[in-house]
């Protein structure tokens, strides 16, 4: 063990080297500080581990949402089923998720920097997706031409089809707002957090 006494403007220091070896080192190291970046912590503010969660569901939701709509519409796809907006935006929304969730757990401006800008791209799409969501409710439905055709009589499809096919869309449409709350949220904490001048703040 060494002690190094040093004095400078009436102040006295004393420094002391303990060896790897010494049991106290497990301890010290425990209660050493840990340092957190300030723009880090300006960006947790946004709790990005609850937003990453929204976007996570809300992109499984899409897909599974997607597979069994293709499955059913195979024959005759309807334009959200045909532009695949329910594959390409359920990823989008998974892959964001998983990036804030993960900047909750570490340290690191390079990965709030990259939520920044996934966010921005979720909100570009989100927006894609509430037009296509809302151009398929203006317009007639493909297979409601078959039924029509067949035994089915057109107010049944009327009825039954459009019902089912509006209230399908309209509700995409507001799970789509939700995530461009998300998306927006993230993206103005991010934003805040790259302009704020960083410095280490000591946390004991």
């Amino acid at each position: 063990m060494e002690t190094t006494v040093t004095e400078s403007k009436g102040v006295m220091v004393v420094t002391e080297v303990v060896p790897q070896t010494d049991p106290r080192v497990a301890q010290l190291a425990s209660t050493a500080p840990r340092l957190i970046s300030v723009q880090v912590k300006g960006f947790r503010k946004a709790q990005p581990k609850a937003l990453g969660t929204i976007q996570i569901v809300s992109g499984f939701t899409h897909i599974s949402f997607g597979i069994a709509l293709t499955i059913s519409e195979f024959s005759t796809p309807a334009l959200t089923v045909a532009s695949g907006v329910y594959f390409w935006i359920g990823l989008l929304l998974v892959s964001s998720g998983s990036l804030l969730v993960e900047a909750e757990r570490r340290e690191g401006m390079l990965l709030v920097k990259v939520c920044y800008f996934i966010s921005g791209l979720v909100i570009a799409a989100t927006l894609v997706a509430i037009i296509i969501h809302g151009v398929e409710i203006g317009q007639d439905i493909p297979w409601c031409g078959i039924l029509k055709g067949n035994t089915e009589t057109p107010a049944k499809c009327s009825n039954m089809v459009y019902v089912l096919n509006h209230g399908l869309n309209s509700m995409f449409i507001l799970l789509c707002l939700l995530e461009l709350c998300t998306a927006i949220t993230a993206l103005v904490y991010g934003h805040r957090a790259m302009k704020q001048l960083d410095y280490t703040q000591m946390v004991l």
